[in-house]
């Protein structure tokens, strides 16, 4: 966050637990966490000062949304960069419902998720 308030990047991705918060969250070791972010089990961020964040609003009731993993290596076919995927997955879109593609996840629609996915992925690919 800036002086002036909270940068784009900051209301795009939200809040964020660190390695040992997100351990902590989910009963996991850090290990556990990292390897999640590395095999795409969790949505993981690299900043450019070295540290790793995973947005909150991947997790519901405690618990990694289902159907994330699956929409994250859709994604990764359009292009390789998990700041894009955050950005797609909970940038607030005026004119569609839900307003956020994670909601689809939250809400348990695999499907229109995956569809949506496979959609952007393709155009990103182009």
């Amino acid at each position: 966050m800036s002086e002036d308030g909270p940068t784009p990047w900051g209301e795009i991705v939200g809040p964020c637990y660190t390695v040992t918060s997100m351990a902590r969250t989910l009963g996991w070791t850090e290990t556990e966490v990292m390897e999640a972010g590395n095999d795409l089990r969790l949505l993981m961020l690299h900043t450019t000062d070295d540290v790793y964040l995973f947005p909150e609003f991947q997790l519901l009731d405690g618990k990694v949304v289902e159907g994330l993993t699956e929409v994250l290596n859709v994604l990764r076919t359009g292009v390789d960069d998990s700041w894009t995927w955050t950005q797609w997955l909970n940038v607030a879109l005026p004119d569609k419902y839900p307003r956020r593609n994670i909601t689809l996840l939250r809400q348990g629609r695999l499907e229109e998720a995956l569809r949506d996915a496979r959609h952007v992925a393709w155009a990103w690919s182009s």
